[in-house]
């Protein structure tokens, strides 16, 4: 099933904020990760297109970004945040 507009820009939407709230862990500093606290339905989605991750032995309310998805994420960050009043140096690692 194709996804309509809406459903695109809400996954953009949660992916940017996935991103903006993820963390890494000292053992494991290229594992970034979020809590899984967003809309189940764009969450799934964003599995099925390759930017999130399932972990596979970590917590299970919890996601793994891939490199895919912190890529997709900046690049979204770049084209709204500064609309959104942010500068580039606010979502930068």
């Amino acid at each position: 099933m194709e996804k309509s507009e809406r459903d695109k820009l809400i996954d953009e939407l949660t992916l940017a904020l996935l991103y903006l709230t993820s963390f890494t862990k000292e053992d494991k500093p290229e594992v970034r990760m979020s809590w899984k606290s967003h809309d189940w339905t764009a969450m799934d989605r964003l599995v099925e297109d390759g930017f999130i991750e399932k972990p596979k032995c970590m917590r299970k309310h919890s996601r793994v970004l891939t490199n895919e998805g912190i890529e997709k994420a900046k690049e979204l960050l770049d084209r709204v945040g500064p609309s959104l009043g942010f500068n580039k140096q606010d979502w930068q690692d």
